[in-house]
C-alpha cells in the first residue's frame, strides 16, 4: 500500500513532491474558505437540517385530521343537573328530618300541658288554669305550624323524585335502604340504611360511603371493601327497598321500661332519633326514669354506652342532646326510685302516677285524677303518709271539705307519697 505523501517528513520529500504539496495546500486554503462564504457555493446546495424539521412538523400539522370536538356542554350540564338534584335531595331530607323532630316534640308538649291543663282546672286553681291554656294554645299553634311545614316538605321531596326519574343508575341519597347481595358469603347479605353521613355500616368491613353515588358505583365501592379484608373475590348486587319492604328494615332494640319493649323497626327514609323512637314505639310507664336513658353501640368493635337525660331534652333545655341511633343500637330505660305518687283506698281508680320534677299536683287534685271519691270515701280523713330521711313515715292531714271552702291550703305531693281516702265507719 502506497503511504499518504502527506504524512512524510518533509526532509524525507522530494523536491516535486514538496511543490506538489504545495500547490495543493494552497488550493485548499483559497477555495475551501470560498465555498463557505458563497451562499450559492456547495454549502447552499446541502439541506439544512434545521428546516427540514420545521418543515416536517408543519408538514404534520397540516395533513392531520382536526379532532372532533366534545359535547362538553352538554356533558357539564347534565353532570350539574344530576348534582344539583341530588343535593336538593339531601338538604330536603334534612329538613324532613329536623321538622319530624319538631312535629313529635311539638305533640308531646301539648299533651302534657292539655293534661296539666285538666288537673288545675279540676283541683279549682284558676290562675294556673289560665297559665296552662295559654300554653295549650301555643303548643296547639306550634304544632299545626310544624305539621303543615312538613306537608309542603313532602311534595316538594315528592316533586324533586319525579324531576329526577326512576332510573335504575339513579344516585344513592342518605335515609334510603339498600338490599345487598353478595353471591360468595350469603353472611353479608341484608338491608342497609344509607346514613346521614353518606354511608352504610356492614358488619366486619365497617363504613362504606355509597351516597352520590349511581347503585352500579354503590356495588363497585361495596365490591372493593369487601374484597380488601373479607373476601378474595366478590359478586355483589345492590337494589333500592321501598316502604313495602319495611318489614325486612333495620332493628333498634328496646328495653326496661317501654310500653313495648322489644325490636323496633327503622321506617325507610327516616333518621332515627332517642326522642322519636321513645315517642314513636308508643312511650314508656309510670315507673320510668327519663333522666338517666342508656343507648349502647358497637364502635370499633367495642361496646360503648352513652346516658341521655330524655326528659331534659322534652322539656326544651337540651335539644341539641338528642343523638341519632343507627342499625342494632340498644335504648334501655330504667326504673325511677322515687318518681311516683300512690293514690289507696275509696278513690274510684286506685293506683300510681308519675310526679316530674317540677311539677305539683295537690292531694285534692290527684283524687279527682283517680275518678274522684268512691260511695263511702270518709272525705274528712283523709291523709297523706311521707316518708321522713330518719326512716319513720308522717301523716298529714288533708281537709278536704275546709279545702274546698277555701279554708285550709291543700297538701302539695311529694314523690313517694301515699294519699289515703279511708272508708266511713258506718258506710251501710
Amino acid at each position: 500500500m502506497t503511504p499518504n505523501p502527506f504524512f512524510f517528513d518533509d526532509s524525507a520529500r522530494s523536491p516535486r513532491r514538496r511543490r506538489l504539496s504545495t500547490s495543493i495546500s494552497l488550493i485548499i486554503a483559497v477555495t475551501l474558505p470560498l465555498g463557505f462564504l458563497n451562499p450559492q457555493g456547495w454549502a447552499a446546495d446541502k439541506p439544512s437540517f434545521r428546516k427540514s424539521q420545521i418543515d416536517l412538523a408543519s408538514s404534520k400539522a397540516q395533513g392531520a385530521a382536526p379532532a372532533a370536538p366534545q359535547p362538553a356542554d352538554t356533558l357539564t350540564a347534565s353532570a350539574l343537573e344530576n348534582k344539583a338534584a341530588q343535593k336538593d335531595a339531601e338538604n330536603l331530607n334534612e329538613k324532613r328530618q329536623t321538622l319530624q323532630t319538631e312535629v313529635r316534640y311539638a305533640k308531646a308538649k301539648l299533651e302534657a300541658a292539655q293534661k296539666l291543663f285538666a288537673l288545675q282546672t279540676a283541683a279549682g286553681d284558676l290562675e294556673k288554669a289560665e297559665r296552662l291554656d295559654q300554653e295549650v294554645k301555643d303548643w296547639q299553634g306550634r304544632y299545626a305550624s310544624a305539621k303543615a311545614q312538613l306537608d309542603e316538605l313532602e311534595k316538594q321531596l315528592s316533586d324533586v323524585s319525579q324531576s329526577r326519574g326512576a332510573s335504575v343508575d339513579d344516585v344513592v341519597v342518605p335515609g334510603e335502604n339498600l338490599e345487598v347481595f353478595v353471591n360468595e358469603d350469603p353472611s353479608f347479605n341484608g338491608i342497609y340504611q344509607v346514613r346521614r353521613g353518606g354511608y352504610i355500616i356492614m358488619p366486619q368491613v365497617g363504613r362504606i360511603a355509597v351516597a352520590g353515588k349511581s347503585l352500579s358505583a354503590a356495588e363497585a365501592a361495596v365490591k372493593r371493601a369487601l374484597q380488601s379484608s373479607q373476601l378474595h373475590n366478590a359478586s355483589v348486587m345492590l337494589e333500592r327497598k321501598q316502604g313495602a319492604d319495611i318489614e325486612n328494615g333495620p332493628l333498634i332494640y328496646l328495653s326496661g321500661e317501654f310500653h313495648s319493649a322489644g325490636q323496633w323497626r327503622i321506617p325507610t327514609g327516616i333518621t332515627p332519633t332517642l326522642v322519636n323512637v321513645i315517642l314513636s314505639s308508643g312511650g314508656v310507664t309510670d315507673k320510668a326514669d327519663l333522666t338517666r336513658v342508656r343507648v349502647m353501640r358497637i364502635a370499633a368493635n367495642k361496646s360503648v354506652v352513652e346516658e341521655v337525660n330524655v326528659e331534659k331534652i322534652l322539656q326544651g333545655g337540651g335539644l341539641t342532646s338528642d343523638i341519632t341511633l343507627g342499625e342494632g343500637d340498644v335504648i334501655t330505660i330504667p326504673a325511677g326510685p322515687s318518681n311516683l305518687v300512690y293514690v289507696t283506698g275509696n278513690v274510684v281508680r286506685q293506683g300510681s302516677f308519675p310526679l316530674k320534677q317540677g311539677e305539683r299536683v295537690s292531694a285534692y287534685a290527684a283524687i279527682l285524677q283517680n275518678g274522684g271519691f268512691a260511695r263511702f270515701a270518709d272525705q274528712k280523713g283523709v291523709y297523706v303518709l311521707r316518708a321522713l330521711p330518719d326512716g319513720t313515715k308522717a301523716k298529714l292531714p288533708v281537709d278536704i271539705n275546709a279545702i274546698k271552702r277555701g279554708q285550709r291550703p291543700d297538701v302539695q305531693l311529694q314523690t313517694n307519697d301515699i294519699l289515703v281516702v279511708p272508708e266511713k265507719w258506718f258506710s251501710w
